[in-house]
């Protein structure tokens, strides 16, 4: 892994990244001395969602194209009014096209380390039949879309509460019309669900490119297939090793905060706003959903989908 002081590789040494790679290290720091939980945040889950907020939470689904909502969104609705607030404001973005194109344009850019490919035999070595990697490529699909749309929308959100609107214009073109990404969704398993050599491996992944107090979801959706969660870890250990996964992820942070003020102009005004203690809660988690899980996950998610068998 780059270590502090270590040079920085000269496609990730222009100013800002190098600033942002800065301001990573120190929050780096500063979570590993004061995470006390690898547990995720306060959350409503899926199922347990009722009224406006199982409706907020199909919204949600239908406006990204996937089965799953997101952690944020999700934690979100533990706050009085924060997730009809958040959603309502970065909802016309995700409507009228803004978020789509950006996040695909971001995606077409995104550099990342090239990993080793994976062959269908060795998926199948890993235990992993053809139901199986169904299951596999549709969690992979659906965070690699919604994992680049969030980090758009969330960052204008962030950007329009800072004030940072319109700073930079960043032009993408339409994308063409995404097909929804079809399946059931298996239950996230917590920590203490998973055998303890599941736990360490989903641990050890979490600690590949940095780490916050927010285990990801999806690697928790993959740990009912414990060989696909060793594969991963097999694909992403060299790349951290080699000091090549956090220079991509400052670089991907970067790129999507141009990309989310280039929007940030086009979220609605509401009328109905969260009490000031809340709002401050949730531009503090904007903050650190978008510089932590995000940003790595985003650029993780991109290595390993690039791994997989096919074009």
């Amino acid at each position: 892994m780059l270590s502090e002081g270590e040079a920085i590789p000269p496609e990730f040494s222009r100013p800002e990244v190098v600033k942002v790679l800065q301001d990573y290290y120190g929050r780096l720091k500063r979570n590993a001395v004061n995470s006390t939980s690898r547990e995720p945040v306060p959350a409503i889950s899926e199922a347990d969602a009722t009224g406006d907020i199982e409706h907020l939470y199909a919204d949600i689904r239908a406006s990204l194209g996937v089965p799953v909502v997101n952690l944020i969104w999700r934690h979100f609705a533990t706050i009085p009014g924060g997730l009809a607030w958040a959603w309502g404001s970065v909802r016309p973005l995700y409507h009228d096209g803004s978020i789509a194109a950006q996040a695909a344009a971001f995606r077409a850019d995104l550099q990342v380390p090239t990993p080793k490919k994976l062959s269908v035999p060795t998926l199948t070595a890993a235990g992993l039949d053809t139901k199986d990697l169904t299951f596999v490529t549709m969690i992979l699909s659906s965070y690699e879309r919604t994992n680049s749309m969030n980090i758009i929308a969330l960052g204008a959100l962030l950007a329009g509460i800072d004030g940072r609107t319109g700073a930079i214009g960043v032009q993408a073109a339409p994308p063409g019309d995404e097909a929804p990404i079809e399946g059931d969704m298996p239950i996230p398993l917590a920590l203490a669900e998973m055998p303890g050599n599941v736990r360490d491996l989903v641990q050890s992944l979490h600690r590949i490119g940095g780490t916050d107090e927010i285990v990801p979801t999806m690697y928790r959706h993959l740990a009912h297939w414990p060989g696909s969660l060793e594969l991963i870890h097999e694909l992403l250990a060299p790349l951290e090793a080699d000091g090549l996964l956090i220079p991509a992820i400052a670089e991907a942070l970067t790129a999507s905060r141009r990309r989310a003020a280039a929007i940030a102009p086009g979220l609605a005004t509401l009328s109905a706003k969260p009490e000031a203690k809340a709002m401050r809660h949730i531009q503090d988690t904007l903050a650190q959903f978008i510089d932590g899980p995000l940003a790595k996950m985003v650029t993780l998610v991109a290595v390993i989908r690039r791994a997989m068998p096919g074009p």
